[in-house]
């Protein structure tokens, strides 16, 4: 990638982006959580196939201004969306405006971004495809019959060693993520019945089961599932590895 990775605000949401010189397709990457501070090779990955790409930081996150998950992501989300429909972002290195346009847009969410994901999609309809990597599709259900990632040990953890990366004021992550309803199936199911989605899982994913992603995928009609043996969540090894896949996937449903 021979060009800088910028960095703006929409708002309070801090983002990472990197732009194409021409009209192109959007993938906006969500991070999970915990989620790391670079994600460079992932971004240079779809960058060097010809998309723009913008990483955006969840409310109390990283760079991003509030109290983690005060706010409903995916309300927040919406609000970063609409903000890329208007064209442009000021890069915080020199406070310049970088102006783009935009074809279509393509979410990419791992694990915690999962139902995140789909609720955004669900909400604001103008996302042409959703890829996921070992989503959390319902966190009502997560460790539901144990055997998955302990979310509530998760949050604890996640204050004792990212406090000065997530602001957090709540005890358990999966208790407040139930709390938001564009996050369950029931509220994004129906509306997501016909979009493109591309899941990979793998079958031996001891954080995220499995057992979930194969309950849903007879739920969506345009769903395509691939199997692999890489682990949990989303990784630039990962694309890599599928990308033959990934991008056949995206130019078949290419309207």
């Amino acid at each position: 990638m021979k060009k800088p990775l910028l960095k703006a605000y929409y708002g309070g949401i801090f983002f990472e982006f990197v732009l194409q010189d021409r009209l192109a397709d959007a993938v906006i990457i969500l991070p999970g959580f915990p989620g790391r501070n670079d994600y460079n090779e992932l971004v240079e990955l779809f960058f060097d196939r010809g998309y723009h790409v913008f990483v955006p930081r969840y409310r109390g996150s990283y760079q991003s201004s509030g109290t983690f998950l005060s706010k409903n992501p995916v309300d927040d989300l919406i609000m970063f969306s609409k903000n890329l429909d208007k064209g442009f972002a000021k890069s915080l290195w020199d406070m310049k405006k970088q102006s783009f346009k935009i074809n279509k847009k393509i979410l990419i969410a791992g694990s915690f971004g999962g139902s995140i994901a789909c609720g955004l999609a669900a909400k604001q309809s103008d996302f042409s495809y959703i890829v996921l990597a070992s989503p959390v599709w319902d966190f009502t259900n997560h460790n539901k019959d144990g055997g998955e990632q302990d979310l509530k040990h998760l949050t604890t953890f996640c204050e004792r060693a990212y406090r000065n990366c997530y602001r957090i004021n709540f005890k358990d992550l999966q208790t407040k993520m139930a709390k938001f309803k564009e996050l369950s199936p029931e509220y994004y199911i129906s509306a997501l019945m016909n979009l493109p989605i591309l899941v990979f899982h793998d079958p031996n994913d001891k954080i995220v089961s499995f057992n979930h992603t194969k309950e849903m995928l007879p739920k969506l009609n345009k769903v395509t599932y691939i199997e692999h043996y890489l682990g949990h969540g989303l990784t630039d090894d990962l694309i890599n590895a599928f990308w033959k896949e990934v991008d056949k996937f995206i130019k078949i449903n290419y309207v």
